[in-house]
Formats: structure tokens, C-alpha cells, sequence
């Protein structure tokens, strides 16, 4: 079904000519028919970043044989420049074996201008000077009176009859594609290969089915013997991979092993996929939690069950190993559930911060980076390392636990939640984003409600939910008491520690904020703050007393609860804060 769908796609959306891809061109060879002289120019961009120009270019699969390809290749099959990774000996015949395909195209299109003056080129003339820094797999493109050859109508036709030779054989065998399920010409192998970088761990271009070895192949035979596949099919595979990876709707991070391209089938994007890559637009999630809340989601769910829809959502998640592709999640579902499931993703994601009155939601990208290290050096604030950098020490499966939650619809694994908890219990800093992720992992996906709340839950008895409510309100009664100027707050001295076991660090606290809460009394314009910090606290002491007593060591899903206790009581008391200071701007303008 995945080269099925992918085949369709390309039908309806990709317009490279057959056998063609994408890919940088560092170098640009100018010949002219006009007694000009021959220019070898660099295009690197002026940026001084090793960038070159992308075209589309004729591009054929090759392993480790030699196999040039027409029109635009690396430096060593255009000039037969090799580097320190070639053999002289290899270098040479992939000059060898270029400057024939390019006669053999002279021959089959004898009024080409074009052609022939290339031709004339590898027969009559010496190759030009050679510049600093040119690598052997640097790409090369040819032009002939300002023209790239690769846009020669005689060459795009030349070049496909030469895959079918290539891929084909010299007889190429007839069969019942597996794809489009006609009778037609058989490849031996796939034509086309997708850039290793929209590959993530690929060391080279990857290919998405390849059977070059007898292990790899069933009963040790090599090419596609078992795996039928037409021409046709082979490159609208490749062309639709190359696509989908390179557009907007894919998603992948630095540092992560995977990139998830999706695309719907039978219907209008809806407007919230658009935005969901990056930041969410607020109106369209609010817009969908209110179809879930009416229960028209799941509806629209069940009916796609029932009856078969004609709207589909698709999503491929691949990564790469050496030159091959790695499917590592692929969803072929009605759009209905999708749309299910990420509803019910905004629903568990939703979370509070000091900032927002109302509850807010992130989109992957956030959500990957606060997985990371937070830098309390990076700037005043500190800042989270950046995404990709080996000292973020992130989990380079993230992106794709997050985008399964989201997309297909099933929990978080363990590992996630573990994660994150051990980055706040270094890191000791909790932020929405984090909090966000800690109910993520809390919430199951299949609930018609969530059981976590959003928002500061005062009917929440956990007493783990508990400690910390009251780890944060000590936190407060410490800032209120002594400001800024502290080196080391209650929080940096005991949040790793109150995450494992938070009774150790409540009862410290408690002794604490014994002299903080008097300081404040015996300040006049603190009295009322002192009164009021001391009933909060009083208040919640007696709520723990109420709860079941907490033993031992606390496990990941307690932890969790006093991460989001903690965060939920700073988000409420910041809330309560901006309430108060706009009511007493209000009053003041009245009188």
C-alpha cells in the first residue's frame, strides 16, 4: 500500500521529467559553439557557506559500480578529478565511461547542436584548469551557449531510454507490477534515489527498495526478482519521496533520527495540519476542541470506519542507514480519525503558564527543545541548547514518540516522561513546555476525557500533586521575603531531591520560611502579603495532612504529579498577580 499511495502522488503532483532528481551543483562548465573560450565557474553562494546551486538533473541509482549520469555529474565523471577518498584507477574510467554516454547521445540525436559540440568537447579538447578545492563528488552542471544540456529535449528522451537499458537489462523481463497492478516491463532494480540530507542517518543517496546483495534478497537472489515493479512506478516512487520529504509538510529536527512527510488524499488540507509543524494557530485548535467536546469528531470517526471514506490521510516517518531507506512509520488512515487523534493531542497538551491567563499548546518543535539541556549560562534568563547540538543531550527519537502521539494516536512511551524528569531534576527548571509534555505523558490518548487537569486542580488529593503545591508556594514565600539577591534559592538546594522524595524538602522548607514569613511582618508594607502567604501555606499543610502519607521513593508517574502540582501553583499565584494589579489599576482610574 506505502508504493501505492506514493505512486498516486506522484501522479497527481510531481512534474519532474522521468528519471530526474534534485540535487547541488557546485560547479558550472560553460562551452560555446562560437569560438568563445571554455569557463569553469564556482557556485557556491557568497554566504561563505559550502552551498551550491540545486537543479533537477537527470539521476539514476548506483551503488559501487561505476554509472554516470547525463548532462550534470560529479567532478570526476565530468573531468575525472579525484581527491584522497578515490582510486585513480576508478576516477579515470568514470571520465571514460561519461564521455561515452555523452557520444552515444551525440549519435542518437545528430541535430543537436548541443550535443555535438559536447561531444566534440571529450574528443578534440583538454580538460580546463583545475581550482583549488575542488572535491571528486563535487557536482558539475554543463552548459552550451549559456543553455543547461540537462533541458535538451533530445537528452531527457536519450537518458530514459538509457535507464530502461540499465534498470531494465538488455531483455528486460514482463510482469504483473505490484504497484499499479498492470502487465508491463519489470525493473531490476529501483531507478531513482532520495538526497541523503532529507534522510536523516543516511551516508549517502538512499533508496527505498534495494536488493544489490544476495543477503538482502529472498532465496539470496538479488535485484527485484520478488519485489515486481514497473518503470513507471520505480521513478514516480523515487520522484514522490523527493517530494514529500523536501516540502513543507515535513517535519524534522537536528539531531533526530527520523523525517515524517504526510499529505491527504480526497479532500482540502485541513487548516489545522497546516500550522501544526510549527506554531499552532490558537483559533484553529480552539476551533477543533470544540468539535471533540461535541462529540462530531469521534462521530465523523466511526462513520470513516464503518463505510469506507474517501478522505485519507497518509504519513510517512523514514530515516536512513548507509544507502538504504528505513521505514519507521508509516499511517494510512481515514483523515476523520486523524483528525481524532490530534484533537484529542491539543486536549492533553494544553497547559497553563505564567505568562497566559489561558492555557496554551506548543507545537513539535517547542516541545523537542524543551527536551534539551537548559543553559541557565545563555543569556540573562538562560535558554535551552539548540536543537541538534551534541550538548542538548536530547533523545534522538523524540520527534517521532511525539508525532506517533499525535498523529496516530497512542500513548507516549515511558522513556519520554523518564526523560524529561531527568532533565528538570538537573536542569531545575520547569516551564509550560515541560510541564506540557510531563500531562502529555499522563494523559492517555484513548480517554474520551482527560483525567489531568490543564490548570491548578484544587480537587486534586495526590498527595505527590501536593508537595508540590507547597514546594512552589515556599519558593514564593522565599522570593517575596529576600527578592532576587539570592545565590542559591530553596529551589536550586532541593528540587532534585523533592522530585525522588519531597517530604525531606517541605519539612527544611517549613523551618525556612519560619524567619522569611517574619521578615515580612515586621515591615509594615508587607504585613497584609505576610498574613496572606502564611494562610496559603497553612491551608495546603493541612491538605497534606489529609492525604495518604507518601513512602519512599517516589515513581516517574508520582514524579510527574509534583512537576505539575510545582508548575500549576506558579501559573495560578502569576494569574492571580496580574488579576489584582489590573483591578487596582481599574480602581485607581475610577477615583
Amino acid at each position: 500500500m506505502l508504493l501505492q499511495r506514493l505512486a498516486g502522488y506522484a501522479e497527481e503532483n510531481v512534474t519532474v521529467a522521468p528519471f530526474h532528481r534534485e540535487r547541488e551543483f557546485l560547479w558550472r562548465l560553460d562551452l560555446f559553439t562560437d569560438g568563445r573560450a571554455t569557463r569553469l565557474t564556482g557556485l557556491r553562494e557568497p554566504d561563505g557557506k559550502r552551498r551550491g546551486q540545486y537543479r533537477v538533473a537527470p539521476a539514476v541509482t548506483r551503488t559501487v559500480g561505476v554509472a554516470p549520469q547525463l548532462g550534470a555529474d560529479d567532478a570526476q565523471y565530468v573531468f575525472g578529478w579525484g581527491d584522497d577518498t578515490t582510486k585513480p584507477a576508478r576516477v579515470a574510467e568514470c571520465r571514460d565511461r561519461f564521455a561515452a554516454l555523452v557520444r552515444a547521445w551525440a549519435a542518437d540525436a545528430p541535430h543537436d547542436a548541443a550535443a555535438a559540440r559536447l561531444a566534440r568537447f571529450y574528443r578534440d579538447e583538454a580538460m580546463p584548469p583545475r581550482p583549488d578545492g575542488v572535491g571528486a563528488k563535487d557536482g558539475v552542471l554543463i552548459a552550451v551557449d549559456d543553455e543547461l544540456v540537462i533541458r535538451r529535449p533530445s537528452l531527457v528522451r536519450f537518458w530514459t531510454t538509457e535507464v530502461a537499458r540499465r534498470k531494465g537489462g538488455t531483455t528486460p523481463r514482463a510482469g504483473l507490477c505490484l504497484v499499479c497492478g498492470k502487465h508491463r516491463p519489470l525493473l531490476n532494480s529501483m531507478p531513482g534515489t532520495v538526497a541523503k540530507r532529507l534522510v536523516p542517518g543516511a551516508g549517502n543517496d538512499a533508496a527505498l527498495v534495494s536488493v544489490n546483495e544476495p543477503v538482502f534478497g529472498y532465496g539470496l537472489i538479488t535485484g527485484l526478482e520478488h519485489t515486481p515493479i514497473c518503470f513507471d512506478c520505480g521513478n514516480a516512487v523515487s520522484a514522490s519521496l523527493t517530494h514529500l520529504l523536501g516540502s513543507r509538510h515535513a517535519i524534522n529536527l537536528p539531531g533526530q533520527d527520523s523525517r515524517t512527510a504526510w499529505w491527504v488524499i480526497g479532500a482540502k488540507e485541513p487548516d489545522v495540519l497546516s500550522g501544526f509543524a510549527a506554531e499552532p494557530d490558537p483559533d484553529q485548535v480552539n476551533a477543533l476542541l470544540r468539535k471533540l467536546r461535541s462529540g462530531e469528531l469521534a462521530q465523523a470517526a466511526q462513520l470513516a470506519q464503518r463505510v469506507d471514506s474517501d478522505e485519507w490521510f497518509c504519513s510517512l516517518t523514514v530515516g536512513g542507514n548507509a544507502s538504504r531507506i528505513i521505514v519507521r512509520d508509516w499511517i494510512d488512515m481515514p483523515l476523520p480519525t486523524v483528525l481524532l487523534n490530534l484533537a484529542r493531542w491539543y486536549r492533553d497538551l494544553r497547559m497553563v503558564s505564567r505568562g497566559s491567563d489561558e492555557p496554551v499548546v506548543f507545537g513539535p518543535w517547542r516541545l523537542v527543545l524543551a527536551t534539551g539541556r537548559w543553559d541557565r549560562r545563555g543569556g540573562e534568563r538562560g535558554r535551552y541548547a539548540e536543537i541538534g547540538s551534541t550538548s542538548g543531550r536530547r533523545r534522538a527519537h523524540v520527534q517521532r514518540d511525539l508525532l506517533a502521539r499525535a498523529l496516530r494516536g497512542v500513548p507516549l512511551p515511558p522513556s519520554v516522561l523518564h526523560h524529561v524528569l531527568h532533565r528538570i531534576a538537573s536542569d531545575r527548571r520547569i516551564d509550560a513546555a515541560r510541564a506540557a509534555l510531563v500531562r502529555l505523558a499522563l494523559c492517555d490518548p484513548r480517554e474520551k476525557e482527560s483525567r489531568v487537569s490543564a490548570g491548578l486542580d484544587e480537587n486534586n488529593t495526590d498527595p505527590a500533586y501536593l508537595y508540590g503545591r507547597v514546594f512552589a508556594h515556599l519558593e514564593k514565600i522565599q522570593l517575596k521575603a529576600l527578592g532576587n539577591d539570592v545565590n542559591t534559592t530553596y529551589g536550586d538546594r532541593f528540587m532534585a531531591s523533592a522530585m525522588g522524595n519531597p517530604v525531606p524538602a517541605v519539612m527544611e522548607g517549613r523551618k525556612l520560611a519560619t524567619a522569611w514569613l517574619a521578615k515580612l511582618r515586621r515591615k509594615p508594607q508587607t504585613k497584609a502579603t505576610e498574613h496572606a502567604l502564611r494562610t496559603t501555606l497553612t491551608t495546603l499543610i493541612a491538605k497534606i495532612d489529609a492525604a495518604e502519607p507518601l513512602a519512599g521513593f517516589l515513581p516517574p508517574r508520582r514524579q510527574a504529579q509534583f512537576v505539575l502540582g510545582y508548575h500549576q501553583q506558579w501559573a495560578e499565584d502569576a494569574r492571580q498577580a496580574r488579576a489584582h494589579r489590573k483591578n487596582a489599576a481599574f480602581d485607581g482610574a475610577g477615583e
